[in-house]
Order: C-alpha cells, then structure tokens, then sequence
C-alpha cells in the first residue's frame, strides 16, 4: 500500500488529475466545516446576563429591575467569603467570583493560601417570587450549598483537613423559592487534596424553565462534544483495521479516545463521575491527566504523519521524547506520590503540551505555505480551539469585559470545531484516495495501452515520439522530452522534444538537470527551475517557452545500463512533481526501456542485414552461398552477371548452377570436398569458366558456413583478377575507390599515360644513415614503419596520395590523376601535418631514451606524366617529369638551410596568402637552366615576426643590390632569429658583396 500511503500523506500532494484542484478542495472543505458549524452553532448559543451596576456587590446581588425569567443570571462580583484556617481564621473579607481564592489577596492583601477550607456568602435581594434554579459549576474540591441556613446539596465531605475532605467534583443545581424576601446562599469549600481551589467558573441563577432551557443545550453541548469525538475515533479506528498502513487514522483515534476522559470530567457536568460513582480522586485524575498527554502525543504524531515533508523529524521525535517524560513523570508520580503533590508537578505540564500544540501550528502553517490538501481545516480548527480558548482566559484575567462574549460557550464550539476540522480532513482525505485510486485505475489502463502501443513499434523514431506523447498524457504536464545517450560524444540527445520541432537538441552527458539525473542515476525533481543553478534555460530562451517544474528520470535497462533520460516539465496545474508522479514515471521509463532496447536491437539487426547485403551486393567478386544439398541459396550481383541469370536470380539460379559445375567440374569436386571434410580451399589465379565458354582469370576461394549445429553450407567466392581487375586493384592501393571509380569511367588516358597538373611531395629522413648504423635491422624497420604510418595518415588526411616509399624517403602526389583546385594547398597542408606528427612521435622517444627524428620536406607544383608501369599482372602508378625532379632538389635543399620544408615559387603563388611563407633564396637547381626562387614554410612558433620582416627587407635590398642596406637588414635578422641558418648564410653572402661586389650581368643566383 506504499504507493497509495503516499496519496493519502496528504503533505505528498496527490494529484487527482483534471477533477478538482487544491484551490476547489480547499474551497469545499471550507465550505463544509462552515455548513456543520452552521448546524451546531445554536447548541452553543446558551445566552446568560449580568446583574447591572457590577453584578455582585459586597456579597448583595440586587435583582432590583432584573428580570431572570427569560435569560439566566451570572452571579459574578464580589462574595464575601470567611476563612476557617490559619492565619485568618474566623475572619470575613470580600473575595472575587469566578476565580480561584490563591490568586487572590487576604484581609493583610498577601495572598491566601492554596489548601484550606472556606465560606462562600451571597444574599440574593429584590428577587421577584417565583421558583429559581441556582447553578454552581464543578468546584474542584468538596463543597456543600446552605440556602437561608439549610444544608441543600452535599458534594463530597467538607473537612477541616485533607484527612477528613472527600472530594467529588461534580456540578450542582440547587432549588430555591423566592417570596420577597433575602435569600442567603452559603457555599462551604474545602480545597485540601488538589492544587485547585474555590469557586473557578460563574454561578448561573434563572427561573426552573430558563435554567431547563439553559441547562438542556448545555447537555446537548456536552453530548454533541462526547459524540463527535467518539464517531471521529470510532471511523478512525475502523479505517486503520481495515487498512493498516494507515498511520495517520490510527493516531487520530488514539488521540480522540485519550481525550474522552478530559472531556467527560470538565464539561457541563462530571459525566466521567455520573457513570463510575465508586472512581476515586486518584483513579480520576490519572485516567484524565495520563490520556490528556497522550492525546497531545498522538496528535503531534497525527500532524507528522499527515504532512511530513513540513515537519522536521528531528523537532517532532525531540518533542515527543519531552511529552513521553512528563507522561513517566505524571504516571510516577500518580503512583508513588499524593494527590496534592501529583496536581503541583502536572501543573507544569502544560509547558510540554504548549510546546507540541505550538509546533502543530508550525506545521500547519508550513502545510498552508505549500498547498498541502487538509492543511487548510486541521489550521482552522487548531486556531478556533486556540482563539475559543484565548478568549474565555482574557474574560477571566479581566482584560476584555465578560458581556462582550456571555452567550456563546466559546471553549465547547472551538473544540467542537476543531473536532470537525478532523471530520472534514478525514473525508478529503478518502475523497483524495478514492479519486486518486481512480486516476491510478486510469493511468494504469493508459500504461497497459500505450506499453502495447510502443512495444509493438520498432522504428525507433516513431516509438521515442510515442513515449514522449505518453509520457506528457500520464503525468499530464506541458511537455516532455526524452534524451538519449551518445556515448561517442558523451551527450544526451533528443530526437522528439515537445515545443522544439524539427531539431535535436544535444547537452553534454552532465550538465543541466537532465545530466545530473543521468550522471547520478537518481530522480531530480525541482520545484523551480530557475532556482536551481544546475538548471539550462538556453532552450528556453530559444523557444519562449517558461519551464517551472522539473522531473528528471535515468532510463535504466534490465542489466542496469543507463541508455538515457526522460523528462517532464510543468504539471498542467501547476504544481510541483509528487512521489506519485516519480512513481508513475518510473514504471513507465521502465517500459520504455524494454521498448528503446528492443527497437535500438532490431535497427541493428536490421542495419546487420543491410549491411550485410550492402557489402554483397558492392563486392565486384561474385558470391554464391550453397545449402548442405548443393542448392544455391544466396547469390550477390556480381554472380549473377557472371552466370548470366536474369532479374530473379533464384528462378533459375539451380539451372544455372548445373551449367557452371558442368562446365568447371574440378571446381565441383572441390566444392564437393569441402562440403564433406569442412576445410578450406583457396585457388590462386585459375581458369574459371564462367558462361558460354568465356574463361576468366580468377582467384577462388570456397569455405564452409558453420553455425552451432555444425556446417550448414558452403560459400564459393570468386574473384576476377583480369587485366582490368589487375589495373583497378593497383590503383586501389594508391587512391580512394570513388577517384578509381572515376578515373575508370573517364577513359584509358588517366590510367595509361596523361600530362596532368599536380604538386609533388618529397620528405626524407635527416642523417637516416647515421642514426641506422646504431640500430640493428629489426629496430630499423620498426622505427620506419612508425613513421611512415603517421606520414601516411598526415597525406591521406589532406586528399594525397602515397607514391612510393624510397628507403628512408616518402614520395606524395597531389592531384593525380585527377587534378584540382587546392592540390598545393593541400599538399602544404600535407606538410604542416608530417612536421606535427614529427614532433608528437620525438615526444614519444624522448621519453624511451631514443634520439628523435628531423624531416626535410621539398614541394614542387607543375605539369607531371602520370600512368600506370609495369606488366599486366604487376605494375604501378607514379608520376615523372620536371616537376618530380624539382621536388626532390628542394628536399635536398632543406639540408643547406637547416629548414623543415621549401616550396618552388610556382607553389607559393598559388597558396599565396593562405599559409605563412619566407622568400628564401634563388637557386638553380640541376638540371634545370632557369633560376627557382624558394621559400620556407615558416613555423611562426620557431621565428619572430621582427625576424622574419628583417630577412624579407634584406632579399629586397640584394635585389637593388643596396649591399649596405643589406647587411644591415640580415644582421637585424641574425640578432632576432640567433638560431636561422638561412639569415647568417645571407649575412655572410652579403658581406662578400661588398668587398666583392657581382658582375653587373649577375642573375641573383650565388655561386
């Protein structure tokens, strides 16, 4: 029942869906406690009067123009009173009705002592004849009522000592006669057995119809009182035996029942008294005092149960721990001590039960604060017993007047009403219940369809978008959205969120609500989004949409994995998110975990198959599959072609397969043998013939298809090694397919022999030979095959392709065979990429002791003559021309400038701009007549920029052969750039030149 405990907990805030809302509960609860307040009112309304001019005076209450035949009489004033105890023995003196004679001065004005004996006089004068009733309330001692002399009511026995008083609290009604004459009323009160003494509430005088009125709604009073708590324990009680997890109905029946006693002793009459004569003061006061503590108990345990969120459990089992010692305390002292003691020490309890009726008021208010259901009545009747209460101590302590409130007994209503604040809270809370109960009967028929709805969709798409319609319809909020997990990129993604059309949201895997929810693999609930600084409102902002409340659920499949977040915002009412709805959630997200798995499972499976068949049907090898019979079962295109079957391969694919063993019968045997032993066949560069008596030249291989009930068939796959094939499967090995592919459909010329614009890339190894002769040949090869896979990665990864490997040299081609736009861009970029990974592979060997590598790297871009070399079963692709031979020059040059990589002038024109360059020199290279003007790529990490701007003034400056200007400018150079080679080369030339200045035809090449 944990599930509906939490409905019923009404500090949980159930949700009752679209029915009503917490404003129309509270309202109609209101409204309820109004109707039966309304009802019960006039049972309450037991008008009483005053005499005029002060009531009671010096012991006289003049009736004089007082009319008591209609309404009733309170004899309040001042009495005369004769003490019969020390220190005032004998003695009259005025004393104050209603009220208790200890808190009150004697004939020396120090006040009077608390356990005595006394007399009561009052001389009712001018009272018009007739027949009266004269009320006295229970005196909390023993008492007797002498009218003119004559004993007429006897309440216990009157003693001069605690030994000789026997008390019986009960009320009185004494009978009197008016003629016309004074009538002398004498109360005898003895107070020696409990701290309370004299006369504590007003005696009432009416006619004997006024006080039978008066008197009979007083008695329904105290009957509605008795029977509203024992109805509101007894339907309690019943509910905890029929639902034991109810908690909070137990503690309100304890509470009512330990309140019965209270209530049966201090009302109109003794009712606890008038039904057990033989109780004792002792039995009495324990049966009132032990089950008015534990009343207070219950009812603190009753505000905490009922709404737990607003009570901290610290606070509730500290004060409960106070209230359980005075009830050890009480019970103690009932047992071990006297009556007198035992009233004086329980006096001080009220402390302890002030302290947990306050921290009721507390939590009440915290309830109202946050919109609990029932929080609104349980204040209200708590206040009304507080205010009834209030008001009848500020009329005794003579701070407000008593006719501003005679006429109501304000202390019966307030409880009364507080009584059926309890009623009240007890029918919403089965009302919340039933409706909840409902809704839950609701949503579990929405869960059964809408988890037979997604468990029967498989795309994945289209579930995600059902599960987040679902999810908002359940827990019926504005929008919902589901996240699932990247783990690639370690993001949550959104393929459907509801107001975002059109567009997948991403979020790292651990930020925003949605990422701590994943990270933690709890619940996140908040009742306000922005408050929270976990909280992104990017996607609010983009989509004007306001999020409030926040739930936050990991999708966890069975093996415990998270796969992703759903998400719900806003609840329609706009309320916070209850443990009903994480409960709701959880069993939803659990289904959709099963439904995500299942969908995410047959994707792949059917993205396997599609995979599979797209693998087959891409192979230009062709691929039959045979059953354990020899029946051919599955065939891929290019099979198909070479046995030249029609569109529906299956058709006649057992025709066709008889043609082929027929006309290949050595390959049947073989097909034959591997069917009967399970080994493998692999024939290398045989004669297949195919159709038609066409022969091909062909690798094949046969091989058995196992699965766990052992061989299952036989697949024979036959590759055509052709001279085209030859040719197709060489220029694999330099370009990607679709260029093959492209290179094929543009005719022979690219692949035989084209003059084709492209840059060539050389990059060698510096003092190879040297750094070799340390390393044995294993070690040597090792250390090449490290590097050129890097270099391979850094030219295939800017559109290059690997020419040749020349020992400890690379050859690269950018643009062959098909040229384009940004072959020398690439081709620096190519180099810019060999020089980082240089660096990251030295890092490397530094770090086992090794010596790290250097590269040189020389560009060339012009025309070359690109084809194919070789014979037809062996040949390759490269690339020869001037450019080829440029190239490499400029590599060797990186040698004499100690630089990482020079590009030819045709090259840096056309990445002009694009990459960082330094006009190196003038050279003329071998073989070449015409001077090359080169430039370095420039690390701008290696060389300053002031360095830099100074070598470019001195090239100028040899170019107007201003020697001077020259030197001037390479020394700056040399001074910025201490380390350049290239600036203390042209410094030491220029120097030259002006001891030795060039001939006057000097081409600007340095000898």
């Amino acid at each position: 029942m944990d599930g509906v405990d939490n409905a019923v907990t009404l500090g949980a805030t159930p949700r009752i869906g679209a029915r009503q809302t917490y404003l129309q509960r509270a309202f109609f609860s209101l409204m309820m406690l109004a109707l039966l307040c309304a009802i019960n009112l006039p049972f309450f309304i037991s008008p009483t009067q005053v005499l005029p001019q002060g009531g009671v005076r010096a012991g006289v209450a003049d009736f004089a123009g007082q009319q008591p035949d209609r309404v009733p009489v309170r004899l309040e004033g001042q009495w005369t009173m004769v003490w019969h105890d020390a220190p005032y023995a004998g003695r009259s003196f005025p004393i104050s009705v209603p009220g208790t004679w200890a808190k009150q001065p004697g004939p020396d004005g120090k006040p009077l002592p608390a356990q005595a004996s006394a007399s009561y006089f009052v001389t009712l004068r001018g009272l018009p004849p007739g027949s009266y009733t004269l009320h006295l309330p229970t005196i909390f001692a023993a008492s007797q009522v002498w009218v003119n002399g004559q004993l007429v009511s006897k309440r216990g026995v009157v003693g001069r000592d605690a030994a000789d008083t026997r008390y019986e609290w009960r009320s009185t009604d004494v009978p009197l006669v008016a003629n016309g004459a004074d009538i002398r009323v004498q109360v005898d009160v003895a107070s020696y057995l409990h701290r309370r003494n004299g006369i504590e509430a007003s005696p009432v005088l009416g006619t004997v119809e006024a006080m039978r009125s008066w008197g009979g709604l007083r008695w329904a009073q105290e009957m509605l009182f008795q029977v509203a708590l024992t109805v509101l324990g007894a339907i309690s009680l019943a509910i905890f035996l029929f639902r034991r997890s109810d908690r909070v109905s137990l503690f309100v029946a304890l509470g009512c029942f330990g309140f019965i006693p209270s209530t049966m002793m201090l009302g109109y009459d003794n009712l606890l008294l008038m039904l057990m004569p033989d109780l004792g003061l002792r039995a009495m006061l324990a049966l009132v005092d032990l089950f008015g503590t534990a009343s207070v108990i219950f009812a603190l345990a009753y505000a905490h149960t009922l709404f737990p969120a607003d009570s901290p459990k610290r606070v509730f089992w500290a004060l409960t721990a106070l209230m359980t010692l005075v009830w050890l305390a009480q019970a103690f002292n009932f047992a071990f001590s006297t009556i007198l003691t035992t009233s004086q020490v329980t006096a001080y309890s009220f402390l302890a039960h002030a302290s947990g009726l306050g921290w009721i008021i507390v939590i009440l208010l915290r309830a109202v604060f946050h919109r609990r259901d029932g929080a609104v009545p349980f204040l209200i009747g708590m206040g009304a017993m507080f205010a009834s209460v209030s008001m009848i101590s500020v009329v005794a302590f003579g701070v407000a007047p008593g006719n501003r409130v005679a006429g109501i007994d304000y202390t019966a209503f307030g409880v009364v009403i507080m009584l059926f604040s309890h009623l009240v809270v007890l029918a919403e809370r089965w009302a919340v219940t039933i409706n909840a109960s409902e809704v839950m009967n609701e949503e579990l028929q929405q869960l059964l369809e809408v988890s037979s709805s997604i468990n029967g969709e498989m795309k994945l798409e289209a579930l995600l978008q059902k599960i987040v319609e679902a999810t908002s319809r359940i827990l019926h909020t504005e929008r919902s959205t589901l996240y699932l997990y990247d783990a690639a990129h370690d993001e949550l993604w959104s393929m459907v969120a509801e107001g975002v059309e059109q567009k997948i949201i991403r979020i790292d895997a651990g930020k925003g609500l949605a990422g701590a929810a994943f990270r933690s693999g709890e619940v996140v609930a908040v009742a306000d989004a922005y408050a929270d600084a976990r909280f992104n409102p990017a996607v609010d902002a983009e989509t004007g949409f306001v999020t409030r409340a926040v739930l936050s659920m990991p999708i966890t499949t069975r093996d415990g994995r998270r796969i992703g977040v759903m998400q719900a915002l806003n609840r329609v009412d706009g309320g916070s998110f209850t443990k009903n709805d994480e409960v709701r959630m959880a069993a939803f997200a659990a289904q959709s975990a099963i439904a995500i798995e299942n969908a995410t499972l047959f994707a792949e499976v059917v993205a396997s198959r599609n995979y599979s068949e797209s693998i087959l049907n891409s192979m230009s090898a062709g691929v039959v599959t045979l059953d354990v019979e020899g029946r051919i079962s599955k065939i891929n295109p290019a099979a198909q072609q070479m046995l030249r079957l029609g569109n529906d391969p299956q058709a006649d694919a057992a025709a066709a397969g008889a043609r082929f063993a027929a006309a290949n019968p050595w390959l049947a045997q073989e097909i034959a043998s591997v069917s009967r032993d399970g080994s493998v066949r692999n024939l290398i560069d045989v004669h297949v013939t195919v159709s038609e008596g066409q022969d091909k030249d062909a690798n094949v291989s046969i091989v058995p298809l196992l699965a766990e009930a052992g061989q299952v068939g036989t697949l024979v796959l036959i590759d055509d090694i052709s001279e085209g094939k030859r040719m197709a499967s060489t220029m694999r090995r330099f370009m990607p397919q679709e260029v093959v592919q492209e290179v094929f459909n543009r005719g022979d010329d690219l692949i035989f022999g084209s003059a084709i614009p492209a840059s060539v890339l050389f990059a060698d190894i510096r003092s190879f030979t040297t750094l070799a002769e340390t390393l044995t040949p294993r070690d040597t090869v090792d250390m090449l095959n490290e590097i050129f896979t890097e270099l391979f990665e850094a030219v295939s990864s800017t559109s290059g392709m690997i020419d040749k490997y020349m020992g400890d040299a690379v050859m690269a081609v950018y643009g062959a065979p098909l040229p384009h736009m940004d072959d020398s861009a690439n081709a620096v970029s190519g180099a810019i990429a060999m020089i980082g990974v240089t660096r990251r592979l030295n890092e490397g060997r530094l770090a086992r002791g090794l010596v790290p590598l250097r590269l040189g790297i020389g560009i060339a871009s012009g025309e070359v003559v690109a084809g194919t070399i070789g014979s037809p079963k062996r040949m390759d692709y490269t690339v020869i021309g001037d450019t080829v031979n440029l190239a490499a020059r400029l590599q060797d040059a990186t040698k004499i400038y100690r630089v990482n990589a020079i590009v030819c002038d045709g090259t840096a024109a056309k990445i002009a701009g694009r990459f960082p360059l330094r006009e190196l020199d003038l050279i003329r290279v071998r073989g070449r007549k015409r001077p090359t003007r080169i430039f370095e790529i420039v690390d701008t990490a290696d060389l300053k920029a002031e360095g830099i701007a100074a070598y470019a003034e001195g090239m100028r400056l040899i170019g107007a052969r201003d020697w001077v200007g020259a030197e001037q400018a390479f020394t700056a150079a040399a001074l910025a750039l201490p380390d350049d080679v290239p600036s203390a080369m042209m410094l030491q030339r220029v120097r030259h030149a002006l001891q030795v200045p060039p001939a006057d035809d000097w081409d600007g090449v340095w000898g």
